[in-house]
């Protein structure tokens, strides 16, 4: 099995119902659409899930370009009740209790850094695992998984310890400056403070 990954922002992941692609979308979609030509993948599986689906009115390009070519397609990420039993916290909801328990007097912008670090170094690799649990039905086949940028680095080591084969066909699809530039800052602040992988709170 060979996992082909592509990293993107995800505001070219989906689109709203009934609405035109924006250019970052059209970007990943023209970029799927090759990859599929070149790899020939058994499925393609993507981080989102249906309740986002349902909850935010939005298409999956992915699901799209893999109903049209006959591919059969995977949501892979939990839901909200998925998260809640396997004790995952999000951004905001680590945000506000760094700033309840906010003893350093840190600047609000730092405590924002600080919550993505502690989301991408503690609570990634939940949803990851989860990605991996989803993908076994797939075993023993290539396929192509789309993600967030940000989950690149993390994901591709998990891979590696489950001696997954794996290759980046792209990365920063459809990222703005803006994203690019947090998505470092935040990798860089969790290099500086690694202890934030063992939050707990």
């Amino acid at each position: 099995m060979v996992l082909y990954l592509i990293g993107l922002s995800h505001n070219a992941q989906v689109r709203k119902q009934g609405s035109p692609e924006t250019d970052s979308q059209e970007e990943f979609a023209g970029c799927l659409r090759r990859s599929v030509r070149t790899v020939h993948p058994a499925f393609i599986a993507e981080e989102w899930s249906d309740e986002q689906v349902v909850e935010q009115s939005v298409v999956s390009i992915a699901k799209e370009i893999a109903d049209e070519d006959g591919i059969a397609h995977k949501f892979c990420d939990p839901n909200s009740d998925e998260r809640v039993s396997r004790g995952y916290r999000s951004y905001v909801s680590i945000f506000h209790s760094l700033l309840w328990s906010n003893d350093e007097g840190l600047p609000e912008d730092e405590l924002h850094l600080r919550a993505q670090a502690i989301e991408v170094g503690r609570y990634f690799p939940i949803r990851e695992r989860f990605w991996l649990d989803q993908l076994s039905k797939f075993t023993g086949r290539d396929g192509i998984f789309v993600c967030g940028q940000g989950h690149i680095d993390s994901f591709t080591e998990l891979l590696g310890t489950r001696q997954i084969q794996w290759e980046i066909l792209a990365e920063k699809v459809g990222l703005t400056a803006q994203e690019d530039a947090q998505v470092q800052a935040v990798e860089g602040y969790l290099t500086k403070h690694p202890e934030l992988a063992n939050w707990n709170n």
